[in-house]
């Protein structure tokens, strides 16, 4: 059959390149470039990306922690205003500090659900007492 021809054809012609040795195919093995390649070398030039020196403290400050410290600071006051204008029940007051000192704790800006149940229930809430 003239497909088997070309199958075993193929075969022996891949087993061939890679006797050779040169699995490059169409390259300079010199260089590493493509033959036909015409643009300009660039493996040899330093980094074209301009990289801020981070020791000079320019535009960046300290970065997350600084933002994380700020968006705090708002929380606070959000909270605090919303306390003064009898927003909040004692009960919803207690349960927002309780979260705070946990995430204070144990570094966590984000609870589980599984830690704000351990929260609740140390605070001394049952399923009895939900419902």
């Amino acid at each position: 059959m003239a497909g088997d021809d070309l199958v075993e054809s193929l075969q022996e012609t891949l087993a061939d390149e890679r006797n050779q040795g040169n699995r490059r195919r169409r390259t300079d093995r010199r260089s590493g470039k493509p033959a036909n390649y015409a643009g300009p070398e660039r493996r040899g030039v330093p980094e074209r990306r301009v990289r801020p020196d981070r020791r000079m403290g320019s535009d960046r400050r300290a970065g997350p922690d600084r933002r994380h410290a700020f968006r705090r600071i708002e929380d606070q006051e959000a909270f605090q205003k919303r306390v003064e204008e009898g927003d909040l029940t004692l009960e919803e007051i207690e349960f927002v500090r309780a979260i705070d000192r946990y995430k204070r704790k144990f570094n966590r800006p984000f609870p589980t659900w599984s830690e704000v149940l351990a929260i609740l229930k140390e605070l001394g809430y049952t399923r009895d007492s939900l419902g």
